[in-house]
């Protein structure tokens, strides 16, 4: 008789889980933005890509050190956007000084195993797709595309969500818990830290 452990099956799939337990979290996220339902402008733009940035360079920071020690690691590099935040408000002209007193979030959730890496990833690279959307949004409303690449990423995004779509199946059941609390955290992150903007979305945008 083997010793070698059997990994239970998913007869739902594990992605299918991920998904429908993070549901509620994505709308609620995209409801308090209503970033395509408002006008953009150039103000509004550099705000979001300052907080934006406050999320992403915790979280790559952690994804990293988790990628250091897990030889099976979805290319966390090829995911950052970080630099293509900074890269998009130097396109704005905001300057260098500007750039060294940005902030970051205080909240993003630790990324002690793969499970809960592959549920950061899930909503990171997700964002990506919806990035899209927004880019053709505000570049019609007068913002250079080049201060917009930190929305779509670098080229091969859809083939990286496919990737990590494929990561969390291959996960298993067991993963479940902690990719849908990564998850969750990273939405929750996203709420907090992007309030701003949201108290913003009825109003003008200010300095």
């Amino acid at each position: 008789m083997s010793d070698v452990p059997v990994r239970r099956r998913d007869p739902e799939g594990t992605l299918a889980r991920l998904r429908a337990a993070t549901t509620q979290a994505h709308h609620d996220l995209d409801s308090s933005l209503g970033v395509l339902d408002r006008p953009w402008d150039l103000t509004r733009h550099r705000r979001w890509l300052e907080l934006t940035w406050g999320l992403f360079a915790p979280l790559e920071r952690a994804l990293a050190g988790w990628a250091a020690q897990d030889p099976g690691a979805l290319d966390v590099r090829a995911r950052a956007r970080a630099d293509l935040a900074l890269a998009d408000l130097r396109a704005l002209g905001v300057p260098a000084a500007e750039l060294d007193a940005l902030t970051e979030c205080p909240g993003t959730p630790a990324v002690p195993d793969r499970a809960t890496a592959l549920g950061v990833c899930y909503v990171l690279d997700g964002s990506t797709l919806g990035g899209r959307l927004i880019a053709e949004a505000v570049v019609a409303a007068g913002v250079p595309a080049t201060a917009t690449t930190s929305l779509t990423g670098r080229e091969g995004a859809g083939r990286r969500w496919r990737d990590t779509t494929a990561a969390v199946e291959a996960a298993g059941p067991d993963a479940v818990p902690a990719l849908v609390a990564a998850a969750l955290a990273t939405f929750s992150a996203y709420r907090t830290w992007l309030a701003p903007l949201e108290l913003q979305a009825a109003g003008p945008a200010r300095d």
